[in-house]
């Protein structure tokens, strides 16, 4: 999900999600998850056994999201350019038969943007298995996504502003796309928005954004197939179980968690089975020592922060859980800010992200 990027890095996200930018290699991600399996410890086809991880923390989502949620109240128009209009008036955020759901409510007086939802988590969270458990909206351009940032809204944290400080995509999906995205977004400073050199600046004014999320190969999951043929819809209840680990990060979509014997203990994780043949695998890993874009920085972090870097930063510092639905801004999208959101995306109003459950394990 796009924080305040460089207009080069927009450009980048907007050609990776839009329609059909990820048709073309499916079987080189399909090479990418297999030589991923064949190089963990511990993996095999994606699957994890011989560990063992207890409930930390499980939210209670049909509490008042304010209880364990700060609610946004900003617009889009400078992060991502979709029609988000993000408001806390009790329409686009509430709890409902013991879920939380967010939704985009409205059209803005005048038509410019859309009244949507968007929430931070106020407790930070590191290692550990994340479940996150939703029905999630298409259609209509809708842009939602469940994702992980630092500190606040604009992504600050321990190494400067964002992309510093990092930024993990456990899912991002647009408007008619069978898949949502896993990705990984760190950065350095430099003088000018160049890759020549970094300097110590925290990313401020001048940085470099260094994505996974770079071609057809980046990080699709295949979810389910959509039909936008009648109007929006809505992907069926779906799972997506993040293990983040020193070096590595790993999300798997709809997996077989197994328990001990008397259910308090996830002892093996195993990758879903679908009986048919799929453009995009159902688990994804990022491992630092073979992701470019992470361990690009290394050396940014190991002279500008060598007191407080470790050989995994910028994911080795806590992070805020945060889900929103944004709508257009992308390449390809029927709106924009300020531009078609009541006529090319009138239909999102009403989409909603419906989440049962977000828990998070720690290693017993």
């Amino acid at each position: 999900m796009c924080r305040p990027r460089s207009i080069a890095h927009l450009a980048a996200v907007a050609a990776a999600l839009a329609p059909g930018a990820l048709a073309a290699d499916g079987a080189a991600l399909r090479g990418v998850a297999a030589t991923a399996a064949g190089s963990e410890q511990g993996f095999s086809d994606g699957a994890l056994s011989g560990v063992a991880f207890a409930l930390k923390k499980q939210f209670d989502l049909g509490a008042d999201p304010k209880k364990e949620w700060d609610i946004g109240v900003y617009t889009d128009e400078y992060l991502t350019h979709s029609c988000a209009n993000y408001v806390d008036d009790g329409t686009t955020v509430l709890s409902r038969d013991k879920d939380l759901v967010l939704k985009v409510s409205s059209a803005c007086e005048g038509g410019g943007c859309l009244n949507s939802a968007r929430v931070m988590s106020k407790d930070s969270f590191k290692y550990g298995l994340y479940t996150f458990t939703a029905r999630v909206p298409k259609c209509n351009s809708v842009w939602p996504a469940i994702w992980l940032l630092p500190e606040d809204k604009d992504g600050n944290g321990r190494y400067g502003g964002w992309p510093c400080s990092g930024e993990i995509d456990v899912l991002e999906t647009v408007d008619d796309h069978a898949f949502g995205t896993f990705n990984l977004v760190a950065g350095y400073g430099t003088n000018w928005n160049t890759d020549e050199n970094f300097t110590c600046n925290r990313c401020r004014p001048g940085y470099v954004v260094s994505s996974s999320l770079k071609n057809s190969s980046s990080g699709a999951l295949f979810i389910e197939d959509v039909d936008c043929s009648s109007g929006a819809a809505t992907w069926q209840e779906h799972t997506w179980v993040m293990l983040w680990e020193e070096n590595k990060l790993t999300t798997w979509i709809d997996p077989t968690l197994e328990k001990d014997t008397d259910g308090s203990r996830i002892v093996s994780i195993k990758p879903k089975q679908d009986p048919v043949e799929r453009t995009f695998p159902s688990w994804k890993t990022y491992d630092r020592e073979t992701t470019t874009s992470w361990s690009v920085v290394e050396e940014f972090m190991g002279q500008c922060y060598p007191n407080a870097a470790s050989e995994a930063a910028p994911f080795d510092q806590d992070f805020k859980i945060v889900l929103n639905i944004a709508i257009g801004g992308y390449d390809g999208a029927g709106c924009k800010w300020g531009d078609g959101c009541s006529t090319g995306c009138a239909g999102a109003v009403g989409s909603e992200m419906v989440i049962s459950d977000i828990s998070i394990w720690e290693t017993a």
